[in-house]
């Protein structure tokens, strides 16, 4: 009789890690979407933009580009803006209003500082209620290039281009980390290119820590050192540069 027990006992066990081991993997998976970091409340908002894609007109170089989406309460309940934020500084977003109920539909003003920017450029802007939830929408934008910008004393530390370009870069050691703080948005993720020419296959370090901290003459790339006027420290440069010129193409 014992022996029974003992087998019943066994085969229950086995049951119950089968049902787990099922749960385990018929578990479904929260989806990456759009490429952007996973968030248990990501785009599960009631607020939602619609579209959630807009094209805007061609713009020259330095013209502000002005873009106004709609957001509907697709709730039952009235649901409130607490905050709406954008993939950087150059872009302000201003909502009509913060109250919606449901069904209701309100404005953002999307406003695009396009100073320093190039050929297609894309934007997100993100709105976050009051549980917390978000939703995003993005912009793209073609901006062509303005010869009356040749003349302008502007650079990219100056105005709300600092939040991106300048302010960024302090208290950051590493080569990775200063790229990504203050490079990656105009040279590519890898160094390959993007608004600003790739770094990639450069070997010589100092020639390449020479043209960060003395920039190349454009208000695009001013000089990065401190003596420049700009945001990296001698110890920065010199990690940035040795970093960079390990990059192969």
């Amino acid at each position: 009789m014992a022996y029974m027990r003992l087998i019943a006992v066994t085969l229950l066990l086995l049951l119950v890690a089968c049902v787990q081991v099922g749960e385990s993997v018929t578990t479904p998976q929260k989806a990456n979407l759009s490429g952007q970091e996973e968030h248990p409340n990501y785009l599960q908002s009631k607020l939602v933009f619609e579209p959630d894609h807009v094209t805007m007109a061609p713009v020259l170089e330095g013209d502000k580009a002005v873009a106004f989406l709609r957001v509907r309460n697709a709730g039952e309940q009235m649901e409130n803006i607490v905050s709406v934020t954008t993939s950087c500084g150059c872009s302000v977003a201003e909502p009509a209003q913060n109250l919606l109920m449901p069904g209701g539909f309100t404005q953002v003003k999307i406003t695009v500082d396009t100073f320093a920017k190039q050929d297609d450029v894309r934007k997100w802007v993100e709105l976050t209620d009051g549980q917390g939830r978000r939703s995003r929408a993005w912009l793209s934008l073609d901006v062509k290039a303005n010869p009356h910008m040749a003349t302008t004393s502007r650079t990219i530390f100056d105005g709300q281009c600092g939040s991106c370009h300048f302010a960024p870069a302090a208290g950051k050691q590493t080569g990775p980390a200063i790229y990504r703080a203050v490079c990656v948005m105009c040279h590519g993720e890898k160094g390959q290119g993007a608004y600003a020419p790739k770094l990639t296959g450069h070997k010589n370090s100092s020639l390449l820590a020479g043209l960060i901290s003395a920039g190349t003459g454009s208000q695009h790339m001013p000089g990065f050192a401190r003596e420049q006027g700009g945001p990296l420290t001698p110890d920065q440069v010199a990690a940035l540069s040795q970093w960079l010129s390990t990059l192969d193409e």
